[in-house]
């Protein structure tokens, strides 16, 4: 979706860095160019891997030191890091009234996230989530079939083979560093549920998670089985099956109502199921309605300052991640944990 021909020239003009030079630093790189946008500056902990994608990206500026990087002149900031980095470069980019793109999760925990959060409202800069899945025609398709149908369930599967096969960055199944599974893996599909039900707000959530494989690997604590139920404020309860130690990856969204039974299979791209006594059994469409992904939506945005080609900006994302939040801290105890209001406004 979006190729470099739908995007106008002011785009093409925009002056755009990242922090983070892995492998989605080097992803973002190559979506911003093929834009047409500019990468200006890139910033790594490690300055080989900084020069290594500054050079790939064309970039002038590579660093580690964050006040390099800041001080040079950008439209917007692309973060890439792990969760635990979120906080210092959001507030710089705010201070500088710079545009963010911030990859998933938006924060490590809801603390430093309403944090952050005070910092985008304060500075009214354009910050989106990088939840690719509201960018996606399939499930662009379901939200649309379902837009005046009554649901009452929604079911959600995630599943990779991170504890089969180890290829992945070790931070991965390090629960203090990505937040564990159901926020390094399965925040997509549970962002994705919320979405193609127009973004209702968790109400309450529990989860039974468990580590039972590779228990020799005592570098990894995060759990490999999570099963989780919840509660949504549009009355609709929910459902996420979360296994990261299995063969077949899957991002499955499943939705279920008087007249209707849909499931959207990612890796099949399609949708099936009945509706209103209708079979339904459609492939996805090339695009969605806007002709763009997630990186060209936020550059058009930046470029026209039309805010509505965001869907997932930082406050909606702070909603999935309160959910996650909430079911986090029920393991264990045998009970549904409330979610607290996410946009609470802390003082800073």
């Amino acid at each position: 979706m979006g190729s470099p021909e739908t995007v106008n020239t002011s785009e093409n003009q925009l002056s755009i860095g990242i922090i983070g030079a892995g492998g989605m630093g080097r992803h973002h790189a190559k979506a911003i160019t093929d834009y047409g946008a500019r990468v200006v500056a890139v910033h790594d902990v490690v300055p080989e891997a900084a020069q290594q994608l500054a050079t790939l990206a064309g970039a002038n500026i590579a660093t580690d030191a964050l006040d390099t990087f800041f001080h040079t002149e950008m439209d917007g900031v692309v973060i890439t890091t792990p969760p635990p980095v979120r906080l210092e470069p959001i507030q710089r980019a705010c201070e500088l009234g710079i545009a963010l793109l911030i990859e998933k999760p938006p924060a490590l925990n809801m603390e430093e996230g309403r944090k952050c959060l005070a910092y985008i409202q304060e500075a009214d800069v354009i910050a989106a989530v990088g939840f690719q899945l509201r960018y996606h025609p399939l499930y662009e398709r379901v939200k649309a079939l379902i837009a005046s149908e009554t649901v009452h369930l929604v079911r959600t599967v995630c599943t990779c083979d991170y504890y089969l096969s180890f290829r992945m960055s070790p931070w991965f199944l390090q629960s203090e560093i990505s937040g564990g599974p159901l926020a390094e893996q399965g925040v997509h599909v549970l962002d994705c549920a919320r979405f193609i039900m127009g973004n209702p707000k968790p109400v309450q959530a529990h989860a039974l998670a468990v580590k039972n494989m590779a228990l020799e690997r005592t570098e990894f604590d995060a759990e490999n089985a999570v099963q989780m139920t919840y509660q949504l404020d549009n009355g609709v309860f929910g459902t996420h099956l979360n296994h990261c130690g299995t063969e077949r990856f899957c991002f499955d969204v499943e939705v279920v109502g008087p007249h209707l039974r849909l499931q959207a299979t990612l890796s099949e791209n399609q949708v099936r199921g009945y509706l209103n006594g209708k079979e339904i059994d459609e492939p996805a469409a090339a695009e969605n309605s806007l002709g763009l992904d997630k990186t060209g939506a936020w550059l058009r945005a930046i470029a026209t300052g039309d805010r509505t080609l965001i869907r997932s900006d930082f406050a909606d994302a702070l909603e999935t991640l309160a959910l996650i939040d909430a079911a986090v801290k029920s393991r264990g105890t045998g009970k549904f944990f409330v979610v607290r209001e996410a946009s609470v406004e802390p003082s800073c």
